[in-house]
């Protein structure tokens, strides 16, 4: 299971809820005319595996708001396997999220977030798992809604910040990147693990990220998470090498 990362404040999770929250508020952050401009520049400029990488990372910062507030286990479970999807989409099952709740849209409701979150996911994962240039919206929309609700003294804008600097750096967006195209063929990126974003190496330290990554997928367990696909299963569907360990 997926610990809360070492950038965000221990106590995230302690401030009200008073972020305001309704329809019309989900509806405004998903729409893509209404994304600050700002974050359509810089989430542009950087590479697609970067792009699901922070989406990723901005939607845990949600949940984690979220701790002790309602459960959490489950979408931490989807993120998990979110993120080694990242790998090879072969670990993760489908993360469509279909219980939709209009009763907990309201001010102060966690369960209201927790769906929005889990939504959001749910489109993420199928438009990388596609492989859809739309992994930019979404990404958006992800590092959007972490920023509406998290209180300012989170820190998540100068965490964003400096983020958004590194991941620049060291993962620039491709001259070959189109974002009105339907697809993108992003197999030639390596996928970011979870760990960069502790440290912000520039330039990526190709041994460190595979390590990172190894360790990472040696501490998956499918039988405790319904979402990844088990090993027997992932050869069946024509993974070459050895489930759940970084070639």
């Amino acid at each position: 299971m997926l610990t809360q990362p070492g950038f965000m404040p221990a106590d995230l999770a302690t401030p009200a809820l008073d972020y305001e929250w309704d329809h019309g508020i989900v509806g405004k952050l998903g729409d893509p005319d209404e994304q600050p401009a700002r974050l359509v520049k810089a989430i542009w400029a950087i590479n697609y595996k970067a792009k699901m990488a922070l989406a990723l990372t901005s939607l845990e910062w949600v949940l984690w708001r979220l701790n002790g507030r309602t459960d959490i286990t489950d979408p931490l479970q989807r993120i998990e396997a979110a993120w080694a999807s990242t790998v090879d989409r072969r670990y993760s099952r489908a993360l469509e999220f279909k219980d939709v709740r209009n009763d907990v849209v309201r001010k102060g409701n966690p369960d209201g977030l927790r769906q929005t979150a889990l939504i959001r996911l749910h489109y993420l994962h199928f438009l990388f798992a596609k492989s859809r240039s739309a992994v930019e919206f979404e990404s958006i929309a992800c590092v959007n809604l972490a920023h509406y609700v998290l209180p300012a003294s989170a820190g998540f804008e100068p965490w964003l910040q400096r983020t958004l600097a590194a991941l620049t750096a060291a993962y620039p967006v491709s001259a070959s990147f189109d974002n009105t195209a339907r697809t993108y063929d992003h197999s030639g990126e390596p996928p970011i693990p979870r760990a960069w974003f502790e440290s912000l190496t520039v330039p990526p330290d190709a041994a460190a990220d595979r390590a990172a990554w190894d360790a990472f997928l040696r501490s998956l367990n499918p039988a405790d998470n319904p979402y990844l696909v088990p090993a027997n299963e992932m050869r069946a569907e024509g993974f070459v090498g050895e489930p759940y360990r970084m070639p």
